[in-house]
């Protein structure tokens, strides 16, 4: 039970992380130069950003949650089972970034689950 526990802790706060560190990013823009004083206006909007310091915190409990797993639980489970991520990911990328997600990604999706019912199968 603790290891699915964990293991949703790990999905749910990789994916929140994703989500809030690509918002944070969108909302800081693009590093066009590499010019000293406006690297360090970029910078400046990075550490005052809310949603990259979330993302950061919740890249840190997925990061927890990764080694708890590990000492829990056999490798060959543990790393496929983290690929629970990305139809999470998906569903946020397509809800709350309102970006365009195309077919073949919902079907690579789709197989990414097929994989991990069958992998979980045999744990």
């Amino acid at each position: 039970m603790r290891i699915w526990l964990a293991l949703i802790v790990l999905v749910l706060a990789d994916s929140a992380g994703n989500l809030y560190l690509t918002r944070g990013m969108k909302q800081v823009g693009t590093v066009a130069t590499l010019d000293p004083q406006e690297l360090w206006q970029v910078l400046g909007r990075v550490l005052s950003n809310s949603h990259l310091k979330i993302g950061v915190l919740c890249m840190s409990i997925t990061f927890f949650s990764f080694i708890a797993l590990l000492s829990w639980a056999d490798l060959s489970f543990v790393i496929p089972a983290t690929a629970l991520t990305e139809p999470v990911n998906m569903l946020g990328t397509k809800f709350v970034l309102k970006e365009k997600v195309t077919k073949v990604r919902w079907i690579s999706t789709v197989l990414i689950c097929i994989g991990l019912v069958l992998i979980s199968w045999q744990a």
